[in-house]
């Protein structure tokens, strides 16, 4: 329609730009993939279409390829008398809880964490159903607490008297399947291995033996560069590479009678801390080089300078060797006379991250932590 020379407008024209862009669903979500993740939880309150599009599974997944969890916010501390975490050391600058009800939204008889793996976490608890051997599996995403039951691998279990362990495949900077793998035992010192496939929903047909040797710790291991590592006090030890499926050769570094202060992995390094006891802070961080031929010294720590003036003699706990995308930030994380600390292995900077004696018991300077690294992520189990 003509009037006045002018053409009258008979549809709606947006007022600004703002608008233009908030009714445009990929210029949204292109600009909603750069929004770190705890401010893009807080934003599915702006709109049922936003809260559907954060919600959606593949984008999720698009954010984890855009924002891949590289290094940990924080670390959920368990005290090894204690049946699930119930601390926090943040290691960012961002106000964080100390203490805290993990996962109570789980609402789960005996839960407790076995295993954090680059944002998942590897759960596990007791239950009273006959039919289910006596236990659970889960995996959890504690940042959007959306969690996922594993099925047990065909009962397979209860012809066997011990329970099973089980440790968590998951690279998402390689693929955003992850994997299970059981080890249960047949007999003394025998297991057979089992792989689950998020990718499948399902267990392998694959049976594929191993041998554990009695100096090697079958429930303490590390999972680094798609391979699940155990240490020894031999000079070999083993690991099982997830993708190909096999058992191999795992050499151990030279330490003599020194005690192993530390196993942990980080951006695909594999490091073991040597010294002559936790009651002396002086050690060496060694690494696993990339063929695997053997090992090197890394690091030397000399952290007598952390101890209180008036603190007795307490272990050193080491939880967590971060390394950082830049080497000069770098750091190792502590506990030692009831202080969780951060030491950047380059400048050698020290700062208290907090102060357990504050938030638990006096005597937890003398106890051994055990910590779960917390990164955030969308990550959709």
């Amino acid at each position: 329609m003509m009037r006045d020379g002018k053409l009258k407008q008979s549809c709606y024209v947006p007022s600004s730009s703002a608008e233009v862009i908030g009714n445009n669903l990929d210029l949204v979500t292109e600009i909603l993939l750069r929004v770190p993740v705890i401010p893009l939880l807080k934003f599915k309150c702006v709109s049922k279409q936003w809260l559907s599009l954060i919600s959606d599974p593949k984008f999720c997944a698009s954010h984890t390829h855009h924002q891949p969890p590289t290094a940990p916010s924080a670390l959920f501390l368990l005290n090894y008398l204690a049946s699930s975490p119930q601390l926090i050391v943040p290691l960012k600058n961002e106000p964080m809880p100390i203490t805290m009800p993990f996962l109570d939204h789980l609402n789960i008889p005996g839960f407790c964490i076995d295993q954090s793996c680059d944002g998942l976490l590897l759960c596990s608890s007791t239950c009273l159903d006959s039919t289910d051997l006596g236990y659970w599996f889960f995996i959890c995403n504690p940042t959007t607490n959306h969690f996922k039951r594993i099925s047990h691998p065909v009962h397979k279990f209860d012809k066997f008297p011990h329970p099973p362990v089980l440790c968590l495949a998951f690279d998402p900077l390689k693929s955003f399947n992850y994997k299970v793998v059981c080890f249960y035992q047949v007999v003394s010192g025998e297991y057979q291995i089992d792989v689950y496939s998020s990718e499948t929903g399902s267990w392998g047909l694959n049976q594929i033996p191993f041998v554990n040797p009695p100096s090697l710790k079958i429930h303490e291991w590390v999972f680094c560069n798609d391979a699940i590592h155990w240490c020894s006090l031999e000079e070999n030890s083993q690991y099982f590479d997830v993708s190909s499926e096999s058992v191999n050769i795992l050499p151990m570094p030279p330490r003599g009678q020194l005690d192993i202060t530390y196993f942990g992995g980080s951006r695909g390094h594999l490091h073991m801390g040597v010294g002559i006891s936790r009651l002396v802070l002086e050690f060496d961080i060694w690494e696993l080089k990339e063929d695997y031929s053997g090992w090197f010294i890394k690091y030397h720590l000399d952290l007598h300078s952390m101890r209180r003036v008036s603190a007795s003699r307490c272990p050193l706990s080491v939880l967590s060797l971060i390394r950082a995308e830049k080497e000069d930030e770098s750091t190792i994380v502590f506990v030692v006379d009831g202080r969780a600390m951060s030491y950047n292995l380059y400048d050698r900077r020290s700062k208290m991250l907090c102060d357990l004696l504050r938030e638990t018991n006096p005597y937890s300077g003398y106890l051994k932590f055990h910590a779960y690294e917390y990164f955030e992520t969308l990550f959709h189990v």
